[in-house]
């Protein structure tokens, strides 16, 4: 939350360095003192500055998540910056180039640098056609301190909070990977006390109901009667011992609902929507840990690479297996390189039988579908 807080005051700031740098320009302009040259050249470039800078900022899915779309549009802001320096009698609207540079975390390192180095000569250039050349030196050294100050500052705040996300995202696997580990542990403790009633005490009981059949037919009177009556109690015992390896044996499930729930609620960068059945519950530990790998993978995923502010996951358990689905609003990409992660989740469903696509466009988003079939019934 105080990286949300960080952002959104260095948005801003921002907004305010544009209107501020350029209130000296516009009241000349108000009291008529700058040539109709000038006032064109501003009538264009202060507003696109600002049209630029606000759709930088936006955070809806779309177009304008594409990087093509918006080096388009920090090298337009820093075109208008230039342009009203150019024009105006002062160097007040070069602090727009600081906010340029402000946003260059977006780009690479190299290209950041080189893009701070060239905005830092034009300045030098304009700067000189109204100053002596060692005043011009001197302004644009300062103005390009101020830019790499700025390019900085948001590179060290998008890192920490890629950092806080990592951090989030590693202890919400965490969570649901040892819930998940519980489960199982609990479930072949249970199968262990279940195989152990029934190789031991169910053998006994049985050996024991054999021996008193054969009693109660060679006995009579009373003492038939009461073997009889341990034959009957025998066979009782008997049954409630089975119904409880059965039992036991029945409630050797995997809660994955539960898991993928902490999961996603520690996700704390990304809004989750998530289509779960009440219970979400697996005999197969392959399966269950194979889905929640899947969903661990498509959080990471989306966290790190697709710029999204929304996912959508949904399960949907069937007669013949579980159905996935998961969707989010980023960025999406032109074509899709599996890498080591997608890899794994295609080998992971392949291994159960199952089957997983990817779909991606850019601008639209990143989807994925799967399929997995229910186990067959051991014989």
């Amino acid at each position: 939350m105080a990286l949300v807080g960080i952002e959104r005051w260095l948005t801003v700031a921002g907004f305010a360095t544009w209107i501020v740098c350029a209130l000296p320009t516009l009241l000349r302009i108000a009291n008529g003192q700058m040539s109709p040259g000038g006032i064109i050249v501003w009538a264009i470039a202060f507003p696109l500055f600002g049209l630029a800078f606000g759709l930088m900022c936006l955070k809806r899915p779309g177009v304008w998540r594409r990087a093509p779309v918006r080096r388009t549009l920090l090298a337009l802001q820093a075109g208008a910056g230039l342009a009203m320096t150019a024009t105006a009698p002062d160097v007040f609207p070069a602090g727009t180039l600081v906010v340029v540079a402000g946003q260059l975390d977006e780009v690479p390192q190299r290209m950041a640098v080189a893009w701070i180095v060239l905005q830092t000569i034009a300045l030098g250039l304009i700067g000189s056609t109204f100053v002596r050349p060692v005043l011009a030196l001197a302004m644009a050294g300062a103005f390009g301190g101020f830019q790499l100050f700025a390019f900085t500052t948001s590179s060290l705040t998008t890192r920490e909070r890629r950092s806080r996300e990592d951090l989030a995202l590693a202890h919400g696997e965490l969570l649901a990977t040892r819930a998940l580990l519980a489960e199982s542990s609990r479930n072949a403790e249970r199968l262990r006390i279940s195989r152990d009633l029934h190789d031991t005490l169910g053998h006994h009981l049985t050996a024991l109901s054999l021996q008193l059949d054969v009693a109660s037919r060679l006995t009579n009177g009373k003492a038939g009667e009461h073997v009889s009556q341990a034959h009957a109690i025998t066979r009782l015992l008997l049954s409630d011992v089975r119904d409880v390896v059965s039992e036991l044996r029945g409630s050797s499930r995997f809660d994955l609902g539960r898991a993928i729930r902490s999961l996603a609620a520690a996700s704390s960068p990304l809004t989750i929507h998530l289509e779960l059945p009440e219970v979400l519950e697996l005999d197969d530990a392959v399966q269950a840990d194979a889905l929640l790998k899947c969903v661990q993978e498509i959080l990471t995923n989306t966290t790190r690479h697709a710029a999204a502010r929304n996912l959508w996951i949904e399960v949907e358990a069937g007669t013949d297996g579980i159905a996935f689905h998961a969707r989010d609003d980023g960025r999406g990409a032109k074509t899709i390189r599996p890498g080591h992660g997608l890899t794994g989740m295609r080998e992971r469903f392949a291994a159960s039988g199952g089957r997983i696509e990817f779909r991606a466009d850019e601008g639209r988003g990143f989807e994925v579908h799967g399929f997995m079939p229910k186990p067959r019934a051991e014989s």
